[in-house]
């Protein structure tokens, strides 16, 4: 899959609701526009843009419509003809726009709540971007990181600054390696402060694979010497808070395997009763890895495993990831009994043959 298919790939894993009889409000003015159609369309997991409902314009300028809350954070936006305003809506809200129907979507104002105001301050900076100048771009998406996505906090508005396209282009490319660092700082605030919100498996999915195109990139391989040390050490905290490393049950006489996976997810259970039918049926030693961000449930269904458990408070952004290559999860990596790193594999079946 590309990368830049994510969006299919999230519409079949995502679900996005409404709140039953929840709803938000936009109001306000627009001059000169009166008698003209404007409508509210929502984004969907495709990135097309869906009519909800729309309105006329009155003779005085002013217009009003609802629509049903989402189910989670989201973005929409006002349409009028080809030109358009942007606006975050998080649940029950009400949004106030004002603008002149000449200059919709170039000058406006757009209030109600802190997360629309940062939105509408983001929009009128990109107008101002120049998409054919390399430095230009790269400067202001730096400003736009530390402004509007490193203190987000899983905020839909971190998610809108990161995925926006302007003139057909993304302004942050998945596809870019030097843009992957972008990625995971974004996947990892959604994993520790949104757990639940379906933008997060899309932006964890594309952030893995943004830092699998940047280590490509850099030519970066395990390239293990006979002569060199022949482990990828890992040094992280088990359930009950004590160091374990990797390099203490590699070359000890009993094949090992690294295991990068999740531990709170729905299907974790049947994964990790699986994973126990390899480690005896095969008699091999496993140390697991998890990225959860959830660290009191993380160290409640280890403590119930019998092998190896850590966790890496790195997320998406783990030092580990990087060094061993992982592009996706679960992940599996193969050390034989004299410590030499000999094979990987992408699933449990795989894992279970290649033992």
């Amino acid at each position: 899959m590309k990368i830049r298919d994510f969006a299919l790939m999230a519409a079949l894993t995502a679900v996005v609701s409404s709140c039953g009889d929840a709803e938000f409000k936009v109001s306000g003015e627009v001059y000169g526009g009166e008698g003209k159609t404007l409508v509210l369309e929502k984004s969907d997991f495709y990135g097309r843009w869906i009519p909800v409902d729309s309105t006329h314009i009155g003779n005085n300028g002013q217009f009003s419509i609802k629509s049903d809350a989402p189910a989670s954070p989201d973005i929409y936006r006002l349409a009028l003809g080809d030109r358009f305003i942007y606006f975050p809506v998080d649940s029950i809200e009400n949004l106030k726009v004002t603008s002149d129907a000449a200059d919709f979507g170039v000058k406006f104002s757009l209030e109600g709540t802190p997360q629309a105001e940062r939105m509408a301050e983001f929009e009128k900076s990109l107008q101002k971007l120049d998409m054919s100048v390399p430095d230009s771009v790269a400067s202001f998406k730096r400003r736009a990181y530390m402004e509007y996505i490193r203190d987000g906090k899983g905020s839909i508005v971190s998610y809108y600054v990161l995925t926006k396209t302007l003139g057909g282009k993304s302004l942050f490319n998945p596809e870019d390696p030097s843009d992957a660092k972008y990625y995971a700082a974004v996947a990892t605030q959604f994993q520790e402060f949104r757990p639940s919100d379906p933008h997060g498996p899309i932006l964890r999915d594309v952030s893995l694979q943004a830092m699998k195109n940047r280590n490509r990139s850099q030519g970066k391989r395990m390239v293990i010497e006979a002569n060199e040390t022949k482990v990828l050490d890992i040094d992280l905290q088990n359930e009950k808070g004590v160091s374990s490393k990797l390099s203490d049950i590699v070359g000890k006489g009993k094949r090992v395997v690294v295991v990068f996976a999740m531990m709170n997810l729905p299907e974790s259970p049947d994964f990790n009763r699986r994973l126990s039918e390899i480690r005896s049926s095969k008699g091999v030693e496993l140390y697991h890895i998890s990225f959860d961000t959830d660290h009191y449930a993380w160290r409640d269904a280890a403590r119930n495993l019998p092998w190896i458990t850590v966790i890496d408070p790195g997320g998406m952004s783990s030092d580990a990831l990087v060094r061993y290559n992982v592009g996706s999860l679960p992940a599996f990596f193969i050390y034989d009994a004299a410590g030499e790193l000999v094979d990987r594999a992408s699933d449990l079946k795989e894992l279970s043959k290649k033992l």
